[in-house]
């Protein structure tokens, strides 16, 4: 290689060189040891407030669980039991397993404990609301008569609230719930008493109380279940018969019959009796209907693989009481009862959904459909055509409101949506009412569970723009205005979807833009933008160099060099130093791509003409 090569690439070098690129160091934006715990939070369970679970429950209770409950409760023979200290090694071990089936199924979350010195077992999974409410109760006993194993006489009961709590504690909902398996019910009632009388002492409100003695024998000739309610006013029992026959309806095959009990010659001899004479007025009787071909019945007969045994209507009945409880869970203040359904009907097919109505009110349906005709119905309880529109054309950009029927009896409404054209056609069905479930005069959707004061959601302790009780709804503190102790306030964590139970959010970095949360809200920034102010700039960039990352600023000329921040975060120059040559820093990339393009043809040229 010629010398003057040589020496014109060593200048190139030295000259690329002097130019360099400038690496920042790493810059770490710690957050102090004391203020934010990094411990991850675990997963939080679904939070139950002004939607309906019905369904949700309805699908999760299985018939092979409810049976295999059955089977797990009942193989090891009689639980009898005489005195408390006399009884079967079969009922003490009845009674542990249920206990610990309680615990595990729920993770925990239900509170188990012994009650009498006949050692009823009663879980509690408490509902989240920090206030006195009204509970909810399932139950069944777990002893038998010395000659019988007792799968349906009460397996059924015990498996049914045990299937129930398995379910229902996957979620949080806003009221406790009580699961109770008593003993010594074939010798008198004598742990439900025990149970009834302890629950008026301590002061327990019992909403509904469904008592699951024997399911698994139908009538033949009417395949049902029998749930049966105190005589009185409708909201005292009948009521809650029907909300598990709206259940059975909507969800299953209808096999819920309501049943006063005047008209049931066993309402006393089940524990159900034990509440209603402690006070506890609703308090129903779920029984099977085929009673008197019921050849089992405290017998050896009565064991869980019985083939006369109907676990499929058994089933049904307890998916019924807990989709019941679930639907009961859904109340929201200043929101009526609401339903929303979505589905596509074949031509002369139809679809019914059902409403339990405790008074004066007015059933609205709004939908939208997608094809041809549409007819809309409304059925009174004693199965009577009320209203009845039809359309010819369909209506599927925007819902319509198709009717508007004003009711006043109580019971079991029935809406129904049928396809009377030629084609299918999809339906968007909404249907609201509004209840009044404690007959006080007072709409559901006026009150809540606050011992029916709604004071809560006008009142705000901590200042933080949160009323109180939609603090208790949401789980935090209504006394801080940042739960998790984590800096973000809970008001702001909520605006930008964050997690005001989760201290380690603060870490995040929602918009990856190298800036956690924490930051983004002590520089006054988006944490789910960039660029918070639109401005062009970075936030990273605008906080680096001192300037606002939440107003735009882009035409600011800090340093007065006649730059805008812009045109300073454009060229990667400081904001905040005036350059010596303004235009240096814009001519200076130009310039020495020229030199080298020119040195690098003169070498060339160079090189051959010296050959």
């Amino acid at each position: 290689m010629k010398k003057p090569v040589f020496l014109t690439i060593i200048f190139l070098l030295l000259l690329i060189s002097s130019i360099g690129i400038s690496i920042d160091p790493a810059q770490t934006y710690l957050i102090p040891e004391d203020s934010v715990s990094l411990v991850p939070a675990a997963e939080p369970l679904e939070r139950v407030y002004g939607e309906d679970y019905s369904w949700n429950i309805w699908r999760s209770i299985s018939q092979s669980s409810f049976r295999n409950y059955v089977k797990l409760v009942t193989e090891n023979g009689s639980r009898w039991i005489q005195t408390p200290e006399r009884y079967s090694d079969q009922n003490g071990e009845a009674r542990e397993w249920i206990a610990e089936e309680l615990s595990r199924v729920s993770e925990g979350r239900i509170e188990v404990e012994i009650i009498g010195e006949y050692q009823s077992v009663v879980g509690r999974l408490p509902g989240y609301l920090p206030v006195d409410g009204p509970a909810f109760l399932v139950g069944g006993h777990f002893d038998s008569v010395p000659s019988a194993a007792g799968a349906n006489d009460d397996g059924t009961g015990v498996a049914a609230l045990l299937e129930i709590a398995r379910v229902m504690s996957q979620y949080e909902w806003p009221l406790d719930i009580y699961f109770g398996a008593w003993n010594a019910e074939e010798i008198g009632l004598l742990g439900s008493s025990e149970v009834a009388y302890e629950f008026r002492t301590r002061g327990i409100d019992i909403l509904v109380h469904y008592n699951v003695d024997m399911l698994l024998v139908p009538d033949p000739e009417d395949r049902t279940v029998l749930m049966v309610y105190p005589l009185g006013f409708y909201h005292t029992g009948h009521y809650w018969a029907d909300l598990t026959v709206q259940m059975s309806n909507t969800y299953g095959n209808g096999i819920i019959e309501p049943v006063i009990s005047t008209d049931f010659p066993y309402w006393q001899q089940s524990d159900h009796w034990s509440f209603i004479q402690q006070g506890y007025e609703s308090s129903l009787f779920a029984h099977e209907s085929g009673g008197a071909y019921d050849y089992w019945y405290h017998t050896a007969g009565d064991v869980w693989d019985n083939e006369a045994y109907d676990y499929e209507i058994g089933a049904e009945a307890v998916k019924s009481i807990g989709a019941a409880i679930a639907f009961t869970q859904a109340r929201a203040y200043q929101m009526p009862v609401h339903g929303e359904r979505s589905f596509t009907l074949i031509p002369s097919h139809n679809r019914s959904f059902y409403m339990t109505i405790t008074g004066e009110t007015s059933i609205n349906v709004t939908s939208r459909w997608f094809g041809d005709g549409a007819t809309y119905s409304i059925y009174n309880p004693e199965g009577y055509l009320i209203e009845e529109i039809a359309f010819d054309d369909a209506s599927p950009w925007e819902s319509s409101i198709v009717l508007q029927t004003p009711v006043s009896g109580q019971g079991v409404y029935q809406l129904c949506v049928s396809n009377h054209r030629g084609t299918s056609t999809g339906f968007e069905v909404s249907y609201v009412y509004d209840s009044d479930i404690d007959n006080n005069d007072v709409p559901d959707s006026e009150e809540f569970w606050f011992g029916f004061d709604v004071e809560l959601f006008s009142t705000d302790q901590d200042s933080d723009t949160l009323s109180d009780a939609f603090e208790m709804i949401i789980g935090t503190d209504w006394e801080s205005p940042d739960t998790d102790s984590d800096i973000l306030p809970d008001n702001w964590e909520l605006d930008y979807g964050l997690n005001p139970l989760n201290s380690s959010d603060a870490l995040d970095d929602e918009d990856g833009d190298t800036l956690t949360n924490l930051e983004e809200f002590t520089y006054g920034s988006n944490p789910l933008l960039i660029d918070s102010d639109n401005d062009e700039i970075p936030d990273r960039w605008e906080i680096d160099n001192g300037l606002d990352p939440s107003v735009n600023d882009a035409s600011e000329d800090p340093d007065n060099d006649h730059i805008t921040n812009l045109e300073e975060y454009r060229a990667g120059s400081d904001p905040n130093v005036a350059e010596e040559n303004p235009l240096s820093y814009l001519i200076t990339p130009a310039l020495t791509a020229g030199v080298i393009f020119v040195l690098l043809a003169a070498s060339f040229f160079r090189y051959r003409r010296s050959k």
